[in-house]
């Protein structure tokens, strides 16, 4: 049936839309060949019934139709330098099979029109082809086409045959291709299109000049007056060859210049490189120097950048610029594509090259291309190329990666076609216009011969790009450069140019004008890139005719966007307005003054320019006086003048800035300097002398103000509007044109014309049709656009658009992802797999939704445990929700799975079509015979983390992929001799583990480790199955167990604001920091664990509005956290900057005074990303990657590696920047955080970088360099790992010497493995060591003083979980490692003794789990002294036990005192009796009596009222070790070595903490001592006593000493006896010490040994 090929090529491309979005299909295999090899399957999937097209051939596969591959799920992961199914959308190609229309005539019978054809072996002329593929081609497919272009005879390369591949499209350039090989070729894998080589042929004093390039008397300010000459500016011309020895292209000065072939023997030549794409054997060095044999590039190169030889008559329009020869056609003028493509890659790849000659000619800015596909009648009808060609793909490279203006020639058919390139999408195509032959441009019209457009539909949506040509520049009777085209003599130097110029016509005329011109905005505005170059050119054009009824307002399908105006576009591209092209009358000077001399020269503003209210203008100019004059200071004067004859001084004389040759002032343009009765302005500047009072002669500008405002005066804003809208407003300004408006982020639109005004104000109104959007919220925005192209700001108003009945409308958002059980992305899955599929679904409509029932529909059974619907209890308008629905895949095949949303229409959908997707998956048969597997996660232990000496078990567990059940296994555990070898540990059974053709069953083996065994670090171990249905290949697991002194605690919910994300967790002593983002803005909360263990946010602070996506933070060693950040902020000029911030935060959530740092960057021009921060001592060092897309203007995208460094991190002027690595491949989207360290040697960095060595494929790579981080320009770099992300990096000392620690993670996804490295200064380290880590998101690498830690997330049989594991700095090894907690770890970070975890659940709730450190606890116990246990029963903190205790001591010595000196005084004779007594009874010996005092109280006391068993026991029960005391902590660590138990980390850790303890408790205890009271002076010092020597009187007698017990001290009544509370952790028993001198006690309940 035949079908319209337009509205074919529309449904496929929808078609092939809907297959290229739906990203969790599975991929399908292209297998091609042999048409009799494809299956009904393959066909069904892949091929498709042809499309019949009238008038072309189809094709024909074996006497029938060949089917149409549909091109779709080609490209898996094979690298290609092009967007996928960008083919759907070639040109020529309409009956949509891959084969170019023109080739399927030549196969049928049509001659071909290759000008390089030969006969082939089939009798006809051969072809010059395109071949394009689905990725890059490898060797393994230029083989393939090798092979079949061999087996069709193919002459080959040997003999004159081109075959080339373009770096950057996918495809393989030949020519003289066997048309019978054309069908072998179609069906080579991989192959999606095959072009039929386009056919290239090549398509000035008045005009530069009508065009305000160069001067003349018509028009004023052009270009060259202005200064613009394209100095600097790089243009390659791609054409026949340039003879760049004529006198007009030889150099700039053209002094010295007799013609030379050598193009660099001028002291200042303008040739700087060159390139010969017609000759398989040019050098790619750019050392050629290609000749015109026709004469037509010479032409062209003299329009662009001749200098008129040094007459100075016949110039381009940028003189100043160097050239480039690219030659790309042969000296007949008519080539294949094949030269074309080759020399536009050329120019790409040498984009940025450093040509070597002066600093000012680097790279290729500019390409001019003047040529274009020649019309044929392979292709009646024939309107050129809808964009879609190898030479267009290759342009909107150039445009897009190297930021090369390609400047191209619309043709000379005089008809309606686009050729190509000019067809690029990214291309400015140049259209011819006449100048007549005059400057004037007021008669000038478009030539006979220029093509028009506009281009033909690619399908794309996007009609801006059709709008082809873009700009029309003068072709006609154009008067440049002739080259030497004259046959030379055998033997004889060829022929030279010199001088001569000749007149030719044509777009390749007009094409190099406006090359020029772009070299001259350029020039002028280098931080422009090639987009807004293009667009600053279109907008500054002179319009002409009526515009076309397109998408722009202004496009013409002759014009263009209008006809270029040099000088203008220097004012677009200044930001400036335009100066116009009339002459806007005479002003007479001001009065001269008392000065003489014109030594003074205003250079802007120039005469004529408008000055706006609110702009800031720069007044500048220079100076030219002689030796004998003396000036001191330039003085600028503004005055206004009004049309009453009044004068306003707007502004005094005001000294101007700058030095006296060179001189500038910046002047804001004030509200109320605008006035409407103003005739005109005048910026005066004179040179003055303080010293000797003389002036200069006054030069003058004059100008005018204006303000440019439009206001909206109805609808009001937020109105509910529909229909048709009537919008009205008003609008100051000058030169009135016409009021445009823009709906949401939409294009700009025409609203209405404005009646012509110079200056003022006028009323405006039009009216909108508000059905043509959809109904919700919509922002339009309104601006006027004068007749220099000068817009007002922006009026924005919001509304309400209500056309239709409110009504929700559902609709998918995102991706479909589909998971297996334990939550990895998969594209198929063994039958009985419970697939989880999650999605987001949103209501776009403007009415809530209850109870939307959301459905999923595929075969398999149902399960009451996995629902495969869901019935939403609400959607609003405007809101979205992610949706999981599960499906029980039982059923083998590929099957249609579709969601369905509302499925019933229980809502009045007004879009019902996006309520449902559907996609392909492939589930595969489960195996009949057991299959046994240890999957990952395969092992566990009890307790999670085992302590050393203490014993634990290993759980391992065995999964069973297959249908039927396995039994009779046996497991046996090994683990390492002191020899290294594996001896057996144990054996454990597994009777049976059952099997299923729908979901899989597992057995657990179970060892139980004794104590002995349990050492600190890792431990490895060694699982073997044997028994029913085990493969050996999967009979072994290996794996370490981490053993260290920490426990985990409970988890405790992390509760945060709706939409607040967890970005990073920062440990302090007590507690910590949670950084957080919200609504945009960055913020910190402080983390804190209370008493009762639960850990609580409580100060939430904002440290940034508007948060730029990178946070890094560290806790230094004054206890405060430095965080750096970057964020962006609002310029003066309206412009969103991006820089680095700091700032230090106490943990109670207080800041100091915020920092920035690095110079503030555009968006648009760079990024600071990447940051990490590293400390050492004082010093602090901030690292990060800077991205500068406009490099010094250059147009470069360079990527380079910066530090910050400080050692008093608080104040921001003691921070200093380097720039240590420079030119690093790699970009934001690509990469990920840096990983920084500071060692005693060096500061070492891991980072990525893009890498395409050994391999040839391009790769994430992970670098490592050090140098000191004040050196800028580091030299060490080294290559470390492949596909590398998460770097994590630590440094210490062994030896003085730095050892790096370092982890990175490798693959992606299912994967994913973690590589972790110990080595030196200069990696000496030959490979890393690897452990899966499946669907890893996150790890984190931690240390404190004692201890390396590492944490991160996989996902494994029992879903996500979080592993831990160590680093053993006195073994240097890491041990990894063991499962802790379900989830996946968001944060991690260590604390006072104490590790904290941060945990996200696969729902998405945050929760806290804490390491905590046993070893704190064993310490304390151990260490316990005498004082502390006095102190430990007192109330208050530490500080206060300290004073309570000082206090009593003082008081007890104090009466202590008074009683000893007062027994002793009184009592000293009863004493002397006594003793006299005693040695009377009885010289020989002393009795001493002792008399044993019962205690009646019990030893114990049970509190049967407490809700939990307390046991009071008031004497301690003594365990059978000794007590021990302070001064026997050596000999319990022998003890604790000898047994094993004891190890350097612990020694050390005890020492330390011995330390830390004395000095806190001293510096506590002193700082804390009261004052001693100062009696009341009353002003006067005390009267000394007086010297006596009189004796004291005696003391009065004491009251005789009774056996009352004494009087409780003053100030301790009713203070309790010391005593400390014991609990049991075995029985929960709790139960009184009064000894306080025990560490140790046994249980009066259980008997268990209880630490104190």
């Amino acid at each position: 049936m035949m079908k319209s090929a337009v509205g074919i090529r529309r449904s496929a491309l929808f078609i092939a839309l809907i297959f290229l979005i739906a990203d969790v299909s599975a991929a399908a295999s292209y297998n091609v060949g042999n048409d009799d090899a494809r299956t009904s399957n393959d066909s069904t999937e892949m091929y498709s019934d042809p499309i019949l097209i009238d008038g072309l051939p189809p094709l024909m596969c074996d006497g029938e139709l060949c089917d149409r591959p549909l091109r779709i799920d080609l490209r898996d992961n094979q690298p290609a330098s092009e967007k996928a199914g960008w083919w759907l959308g070639y040109g020529p190609d309409l009956d949509w099979n891959g084969m170019d229309d023109r080739l399927q005539r030549v196969i049928s019978g049509f001659d071909s029109i290759s000008p390089t054809a030969i006969i082939g072996d089939d009798g006809k002329k051969t072809v010059a082809i395109i071949v394009d593929y689905a990725w890059h081609p490898t060797d393994l497919e230029i083989n393939q086409l090798k092979d079949v272009l061999n087996s069709h005879n193919w002459i080959g390369e040997d003999n004159g045959a081109w075959l080339d591949l373009p770096e950057s499209i996918d495809a393989i350039v030949v020519d003289k291709v066997p048309v019978s090989a054309l069908m072998d070729i179609y069906h080579l894998p991989g192959v999606v299109v095959i072009e039929m080589q386009n056919v290239m042929v090549p398509t000035n004093d008045v005009a530069g000049q009508a065009t305000r390039a160069m001067p003349s008397d018509v028009y004023t300010e052009s270009a060259y007056e202005r200064g613009y000459s394209g100095e600097g500016v790089v243009i390659a011309v791609l054409d026949t060859g340039v003879d760049n020895e004529h006198r007009s292209l030889n150099d700039f000065d053209d002094n010295n210049d007799a013609p030379d072939i050598d193009p660099l023997s001028y002291d200042d030549h303008k040739w700087v490189a060159g390139y010969d794409a017609t000759s398989a054997a040019a050098n790619p060095d750019g050392s050629q120097d290609p000749d015109d044999g026709q004469g037509h590039g010479t032409h062209v190169a003299g329009s662009a950048l001749g200098t008129g030889d040094s007459s100075r008559v016949h110039r381009g329009t940028a003189p100043g610029a160097y050239l480039v020869d690219i030659k790309v056609l042969t000296d007949t003028g008519g080539t294949n594509s094949q030269y074309s493509v080759s020399g536009i890659q050329w120019m790409i790849n040498n984009a940025d090259t450093d040509w070597g000659h002066n600093s000012s000619s680097r790279g290729i800015q500019i390409g001019s291309m003047s040529f274009g596909s020649v019309s044929s009648p392979l292709n009646p009808g024939d309107e050129g190329d809808n964009g879609t060609g190898a030479e267009a793909r290759l342009i909107n490279n150039a445009t897009e990666t190297a930021d090369i203006v390609c400047v191209i020639a619309m043709g000379n058919d005089g008809s309606k076609r686009v050729p190509s390139p000019a067809s690029a999408d990214l291309g400015f195509a140049v259209a011819s216009a006449s100048d007549f032959g005059n400057v004037n441009r007021t008669n000038d019209g478009i030539s006979s011969f220029s093509n028009y457009g506009p281009r033909l539909d690619d399908g794309d949506d996007n009609e801006w790009d059709e709008l082809k040509p873009d700009i029309a520049a003068y072709g006609s009777n154009i008067m440049s450069a002739t080259a030497a085209t004259g046959t030379s003599l055998p033997g004889a130097p060829r022929p030279e140019a010199d001088s001569s110029y000749d007149e030719k016509d044509g777009t390749s005329m007009a094409t190099p004008i406006a090359s020029g011109i772009v070299a001259l905005v350029r020039e002028a505005a280098p931080s422009l890139d090639a987009f807004e170059v293009m667009d600053v050119i279109r907008n500054s054009s002179e319009t002409r005719e009526k515009a076309a009824n397109t998408v722009s307002d202004r496009w013409h399908e002759e014009w263009g966007f209008g006809l270029i105006d040099a000088s203008c576009a220097i004012d677009f591209a200044l930001d400036q307005p335009c100066t116009p092209l009339e002459d806007t009358g005479v002003v007479n000077p001001p009065p001269s003054g008392n000065g003489s001399g014109d030594y003074v020269d205003i250079s802007q503003p120039s005469n004529d320019t408008w000055w706006l209210e609110g702009n800031r203008v720069t007044i500048s100019g220079t100076t030219n006086f002689p030796s004998s004059q003396q000036f001191d200071q330039i003085q600028v004067r503004i005055v206004q003048f009004l049309e009453s004859g009044t004068e306003r001084e707007l502004k005094p004389w005001t000294i101007a800035g700058g030095d006296v040759a060179n001189w500038n002032l910046n002047v804001n343009v004030l509200e109320d300097w605008v006035q409407s009765d103003e005739e005109y302005v005048i910026v005066s500047a004179r040179a003055y002398d303080t010293v000797t009072e003389a002036e200069s002669n006054i030069d003058f500008r004059v100008i005018n103000l204006a303000r440019m405002k439009v206001t909206l005066a109805s609808p009001a804003v937020g109105e509910s509007i529909s229909g048709l809208v009537d919008f009205s407003g008003s609008v100051d300004g000058v030169q009135h044109d016409y009021i445009e408006f823009k709906v949401d982020n939409g294009q700009w639109e025409f609203g209405t014309d404005l009646p012509e005004l110079e200056v003022g104000s006028q009323d405006w109104s039009f009216s909108w049709d508000s059905t043509t959007v959809s109904d919700g919220s919509t922002r339009i925005s309104f601006r006027m656009v004068n007749e220099s192209g000068v817009k007002t700001d922006d009026v924005r108003r919001t509304f309400d658009v209500d056309n239709m009945p409110a009504a929700p409308d559902f609709a998918f958002a995102g991706v479909v992802e589909v998971q297996d059980e334990v939550g990895l992305p998969v594209l198929s899955a063994v039958a009985g797999s419970i697939l989880t599929i999650k999605f987001t679904i949103e209501n776009v409509g403007d009415l809530d939704a209850d109870d939307v029932y959301v459905k999923l529909t595929a075969p398999g059974d149902n399960s009451d445990i996995y629902p495969s619907d869901v019935t939403l209890s609400n959607l609003d308008d405007g809101e979205s929700t992610q949706v999981t629905l599960y499906w029980w895949a039982t059923e083998v095949g590929t099957h249609t799975v579709t969601l369905s949303i509302d499925p019933s229409q229980n809502y009045n959908d007004p879009n019902p079509d996006d309520n449902s997707y559907s996609f392909s998956f492939e589930v595969e048969e489960r195996p009949e015979e057991p299959t046994l597997r240890f999957m990952q996660g395969a092992y566990q232990t009890t307790p999670l983390i085992p302590t050393p000496g203490e014993q634990y078990t290993v759980r391992v567990r065995v999964d069973n992929l297959g249908q039927n059940d396995a039994t009779g296994l046996t497991l046996t555990l090994y683990t390492r001799s002191e020899s290294n070898n594996w001896m057996p540990f144990g054996n454990d059974d597994i009777l049976v583990i059952p099997g299923s053709d729908s979901s899989s069953g597992y057995g657990e083996a179970s060892f139980i480790i004794p104590g002995n065994l349990s050492v600190y670090g890792g431990t490895e171990f060694r699982v073997t199955m044997s028994g029913d249905g085990v493969d050996n290949e999967y009979s072994e697991l290996r794996f370490t167990v981490v053993v260290n002194n920490v426990a985990i605690d409970s988890q405790v919910r992390l509760n945060l604001l709706s939409g607040e994300s967890v970005i990073d967790f920062v440990g302090m002593d007590e507690g910590g920091l949670l950084f957080t983002t919200v609504d945009g803005e960055l913020h910190v909360r402080t983390v804190t664990k209370s008493s009762s263990g639960a850990w609580a946010t409580l100060a939430d602070v904002k440290l940034a509005d508007s948060w730029a996506g990178e946070l890094t933070a560290i806790l230094r060693d004054d206890g405060l956290v430095h965080a750096a950040w970057t964020e962006n902020i609002l310029s003066e000029q309206g412009y969103f900057l991006s820089h680095v911030a700091m700032t230090s935060i106490t943990n109670a959530g207080e800041t100091t005074e915020k920092q920035t740092h690095m110079p503030a960057l555009k968006l648009s021009e760079g990024r600071y990303w990447g940051l990490d921060m590293a400390k050492k001592g004082d010093r602090v060092v901030l690292a990060g990657y800077y991205r500068d897309i406009a490099t010094g203007g250059s147009y470069n995208d360079i990527t380079s590696i910066f530090v910050l460094m400080s050692d008093t991190a608080h104040i921001e002027s003691s921070w200093s920047s380097s720039s240590i690595l420079s030119n690093i491949n790699i970009k934001p989207s690509q990469g990920d955080k840096l990983a920084i360290g500071l060692g005693e040697e060096n500061m070492h960095i891991l980072y990525q970088e893009v890498r395409d060595d050994v391999t040839g494929i391009d790769r994430v790579g992970l670098m490592y360099a050090h140098g000191q981080e004040w050196k800028p320009s580091w030299t060490f770099q080294y290559s470390v790992g492949d596909y590398a992300s998460n770097a994590q990096l630590e440094v210490y000392q062994e030896n003085d010497r730095d050892v790096l620690a370092a982890t990175w993670v490798e693959g992606f996804g299912g994967e994913s493995k973690i590589a972790y490295v110990i080595t030196d200064n200069s990696w000496s380290a030959e490979e890393p060591e690897y452990i899966l880590a499946s669907g890893i998101t996150n790890i984190v690498m931690s240390s404190n003083d004692e201890e390396i830690s590492l944490v991160y997330d996989e996902i494994n049989t029992y879903g996500p979980m979080t592993r831990y594991g160590v680093l053993d700095s006195d073994e240097n090894q890491f041990a990894l490692s063991n499962l802790i907690v379900e989830g996946f770890m968001t944060g991690y970070a260590t604390t006072k003794g104490d590790s904290i975890i941060l945990v996200s659940s696969s729902s998405g709730t945050l929760s806290f789990r804490t390491i905590v450190s046993l070893e704190d606890e064993i310490l304390e116990a151990e260490e316990k002294s005498f004082l502390e246990s006095l102190l430990e029963p007192l109330p208050g903190d530490e500080n206060t036990k300290a004073l309570i205790l000082i206090i009593t001591a003082l008081l007890i010595s104090a009466i202590f005192l008074y009683l000893v000196v007062s027994l002793r005084s009184s009592n000293r004779e009863v004493e002397e009796k006594i003793l006299s007594a005693k040695l009377v009874e009885d010289e020989d010996s002393v009795e001493i009596m002792v008399d044993i005092e019962s205690d009646d109280e019990p030893s114990m006391a049970i509190n049967l009222d407490s809700e939990e068993l307390v046991v009071q026991s008031l004497v301690a029960t003594i365990v059978d070790e000794p007590i021990v005391e302070e001064d026997s902590l050596s000999q319990t660590l022998e003890i604790k070595a000898e047994s094993g138990e004891g190890n350097s980390r612990l020694e050390r850790r005890m020492k330390r903490k011995k330390q830390r303890d004395l000095v806190e408790m001293t510096e506590n205890m002193m700082a804390n001592l009261p004052p001693p009271p100062l009696p009341a002076l009353d002003g006067q010092l005390p009267t000394p006593l007086p010297a006596t020597d009189a004796e004291l009187p005696p003391l009065p007698e004491l009251p005789p000493i009774s056996d009352a017990p004494l009087p409780p001290l003053p100030g301790m009544v009713g203070m309790p006896a010391p005593q400390k509370e014991a609990k049991c952790d075995e029985c929960s028993a709790k139960f009184t010490i009064k000894d306080l001198r025990l560490t140790k006690v046994e249980c009066p309940i259980c008997s268990s040994i209880v630490q104190l």
